[in-house]
């Protein structure tokens, strides 16, 4: 409106001149009208388009993720199991003979907001180089084998690498020098053979080494605490204390507290992201969906419609927030068990390929509910860093502005002493990598770019290829970029906004 007010009184102004003949002054006039409409107009679309993404990045920030219900979409699922190599036979339910499918056309819809779609080549550029590890059980497999179908599919014509050692397997995709890994440990602490039998020491990490030096963590323990018949262990030990039983949720408390203090001492938030992924729910019991008791998973087709569960809390729950919420730098709450609450339909039931005796209520179908809770990592990564680039600076690349000698990595204690938090004031205070990191605190003023061939010191450069060296791939195959996600825009939407405006306005003033 500016622009045109401004106009308009110049043109009046040139209109009156006796210099001038009225009838070309007009004619000029009407040029000049028109130019101007143009480039305001073509400023408010574009203008409007970043205001758009300003709305989708701000109510994504104010939205409560976690709460919400499901919701039918078609486009979903997000790839076809039968073109993804990595799925265990108990989670391929199609291949294993389910013949419904409505369970894979369900998307997660927070009250709020709508989660960005996964983009599977973005999320790649954003872990450029980078590391992730899933630790834990089983449902953390569940939830690796989904996060290599999403990427296989992203770039399905990109070569991959999938490797197993002992407890740990390994899917990388030499392209974009990201490797994703999951190491098998159900309990997070320690579990020793000992002459009396299988220990689990309550307060004891030694294996967190195998830990370090990842850009992502996402840890997750919970159901194998609750087996009795076939649980894991014969005894429990904390201090010089060994007992045969106690109570799980007491037990899982204690080891849940240790992991957190080791996490604490251990980890640095500047350069590792940390998740723990919640508690995934059962399906067993019929009462707890208002179904009878001998009612389980099998059969159902259909998610617990709306918003609330009619079931019981999990004790669990209270357990995880309380152990987080001690933490010197809180893990990310992965929450989400009210999600898989609703989906009673989303398990492989008897279609395990292991023959109808087994019912497996606990795991998920793949393609499926795990396929969501990646989406929440996806949305976690486009809150810190909307523009696309990577959360956390190169490992590396911190180390040098540190203060002299008392880099954290090497002070840290080693593993088994979990409870020393010695080291933790020497993190930085904010408790959230959204923090914009060691970045602007660079003291040397010459020039921001002071080492450009330092392969860790900028995470835009894409030099991580290295590793494939003997089978290069094609050009990636033109591959849908997918739905835009919220925030992508590289200035704020009203700076954008602002200065095409600003341009119109400009240009009528440098007119003749």
């Amino acid at each position: 409106m500016s622009g045109s007010f401004f106009y308009a009184g110049k043109f009046s102004a040139h209109r009156h001149s006796p210099d001038t003949p009225s009838k070309m002054a007009s004619g000029f006039g009407s040029w000049r009208c028109l130019v101007a409409f143009l480039v305001i107009g073509i400023g408010s679309v574009s203008g409007q388009a970043i205001t758009d993404d300003l709305y989708n990045e701000v109510e994504l920030k104010n939205c409560k993720l976690y709460e919400g219900s499901w919701v039918r979409d078609d486009s979903y699922p997000m790839y076809d199991a039968s073109s993804c190599p990595f799925i265990d036979q108990g989670f391929n339910c199609l291949r294993n003979g389910r013949a419904d499918k409505d369970y894979l056309k369900y998307r997660w819809k927070p009250t709020t907001c709508d989660l960005p779609r996964f983009d599977g080549r973005d999320f790649l550029e954003r872990q450029r180089g980078k590391k992730i590890m899933f630790v834990g059980d089983s449902l953390s497999k569940n939830m690796w084998q989904s996060l290599t179908c999403l990427l296989h599919s992203a770039v399905p014509g990109s070569v991959y690498d999938l490797k197993e050692e002992g407890k740990l397997s390994k899917f990388s995709i030499p392209e974009f020098g990201v490797s994703v890994m999951w190491l098998k440990n159900e309990y997070l602490v320690d579990l020793v053979e000992e002459p009396i039998g299988r220990v689990l020491k309550l307060d004891s990490i030694t294996t967190g080494d195998e830990w370090k030096g990842n850009d992502m963590l996402i840890f997750n323990t919970y159901d194998q605490w609750l087996q009795r018949q076939s649980r894991g262990w014969d005894y429990f030990q904390v201090g010089n204390t060994t007992v045969n039983d106690m109570d799980p949720m007491e037990a899982y408390r204690i080891a849940l507290t240790t992991w957190s203090k080791w996490v604490d001492a251990n980890i640095d938030p500047m350069k590792t992201l940390v998740f723990f992924q919640g508690i995934s729910a059962v399906h067993f019991d019929g009462k707890d969906w208002n179904e009878t008791s001998t009612q389980t998973c099998q059969g159902q087709t259909q998610p617990v419609l709306g918003s609330v569960y009619p079931g019981p809390s999990i004790p669990g729950e209270d357990i995880v927030r309380n152990v987080l919420s001690m933490m010197v730098q809180p893990a990310k709450l992965l929450d989400v068990t009210l999600l898989t609450q609703l989906r009673k339909d989303g398990h492989p039931s008897i279609f395990t390929g292991q023959g109808q005796s087994i019912n497996d209520c606990s795991h998920w179908c793949l393609a499926g509910v795990p396929d969501t809770w990646n989406e929440l990592i996806y949305t976690s990564l486009i809150l810190i860093n909307p523009n696309g680039t990577s959360p956390l600076p190169p490992a590396p690349s911190p180390q040098p502005e540190m203060p002299p000698a008392p880099s954290p990595q090497p002070e840290m204690p080693p593993a088994p002493s979990p409870q020393a938090p010695s080291p933790l004031p020497e993190m930085p205070p904010p408790p959230s990598p959204q923090a914009p990191g060691p970045l602007p605190e660079t003291p040397p003023p010459p020039s921001p770019q002071p080492e450009p061939g330092a392969p860790p010191s900028s995470p835009p450069a894409p030099l991580a290829p290295a590793p494939a060296s003997n089978l290069q791939p094609e050009a990636p195959p033109a591959s849908s970029p997918g739905r835009k996600s919220a925030g992508h825009a590289v200035l704020p939407a009203y700076v954008g906004y602002f200065l095409v405006e600003l341009a119109a306005v400009f240009f009528l003033i440098l007119l003749p």
